[in-house]
């Protein structure tokens, strides 16, 4: 594995360290520069920046990035990978209508807070050309090609749930017995055998094949219920990633802290009850073998990051080769995969 980091280096203090030609100017006084940790420099950059906050209050970076490579190899013998959601965008559910019930989470971390309705989304600013993505809240969404390749490769420990538009009546559960077209496509989920889980049906019903029956049902729903239709049709479908597959303990062997020279000795960002490991991840994930159902999509029982403002911790998405396989052939975008390890 070849492992680099990328920082964001302040021009002003970046030839204390740095030749004038090394990395690329961003603009702003920012130079990007890739280092390897094996380079002589790099804990120098951890000491000059403590340096530089203690005596300045400036800092040599502003942020950093790791980028990690696997031989061929490595990649073919893994038996799982973390799995790094990239797309991310905003506003989150808790802005669009989402309600939590906080009772549940951790009177510490505030980790653990429980959904209590559909993920509602305003989808006008989902990423357009993506397959997975997250809100800065950590909600998990797939679109509806990677539902059905999900489905249709027999995956297992999640459920796809309806992601709602915050503000659109078509999103609100229609009853398709009530109209003679949602009859007509529930007896043809019922040949097709999706009828026995919801999530399952819905990723039926919005399949190509299905498009202009599912049109159709709806303008005679909402003509029964007495409200107008809706002309703007062009919002995509997405499905909330839900994971219920058995939660997996993180091992002593990952590394968490507040950033590549800080691994937080102090705590300040662990929670005492073990929910929270740390601000950031800072190594590739290790996990307990015996913790492993079996399942292709599984998620850490630790969670990562801190509650502030909108933000809150969330746990680190695991998922099987057969998903990294799957993730490859399709060119699935909005996400990347590391290697994980099992102890």
């Amino acid at each position: 594995m070849n492992e680099k980091y990328e920082f964001r280096v302040a021009e002003e203090f970046a030839d204390l360290l740095f030749r004038p030609e090394e990395g690329k100017a961003l603009g702003y006084g920012v130079r990007k520069v890739e280092i390897s940790p094996e380079d002589p420099r790099f804990d120098e950059i951890g000491k000059l920046q403590t340096k530089l906050v203690a005596e300045t209050n400036r800092s040599l970076f502003h942020g950093w990035i790791v980028h990690r490579q696997y031989t061929k190899q490595e990649l073919e013998t893994a038996a799982i990978f973390h799995l790094r959601i990239t797309a991310v965008f905003e506003p989150c559910g808790e802005e669009c209508g989402t309600a939590y019930d906080d009772s549940t989470a951790c009177l510490r971390c505030c980790a653990g807070r429980t959904q209590t309705s559909d993920l509602y989304l305003d989808l006008r600013r989902a990423p357009k050309t993506k397959d997975i993505a997250r809100t800065i809240a950590n909600e998990w969404i797939v679109s509806q090609r990677l539902a059905e390749l999900m489905l249709d490769a027999g995956l297992t420990g999640f459920e796809l749930r309806p992601v709602r538009h915050k503000a659109r009546y078509e999103d609100d559960p229609i009853d398709l017995s009530m109209i003679p077209t949602g009859r007509d496509l529930l007896q043809k989920a019922l040949e097709a055998d999706a009828t026995g889980c919801s999530w399952k049906f819905h990723v039926w019903l919005n399949r190509p094949q299905q498009q202009e029956a599912w049109d159709r049902a709806r303008s005679e729903y909402a003509s029964v219920m007495k409200v107008k239709e809706s002309r703007k049709r062009d919002l995509p479908i997405w499905y909330q990633l839900v994971v219920i597959s058995k939660p997996m303990a993180v091992s002593p062997l990952t590394r968490s802290g507040i950033g590549p020279f800080d691994d937080d000795p102090k705590g300040e960002h662990r929670c005492p009850m073990g929910h929270v490991l740390g601000l950031n991840l800072l190594s590739e994930v290790h996990v307990n073998r015996a913790g492993w159902d079996g399942s292709d999509v599984c998620c850490t029982k630790e969670m990562v990051g801190t509650r502030r403002g909108l933000l809150v911790p969330a746990p680190l998405l695991l998922v099987s080769a057969k998903f990294w396989r799957l993730t490859r052939e399709n060119r699935i975008k909005g996400c990347l995969t590391e290697v994980a390890h099992l102890v």
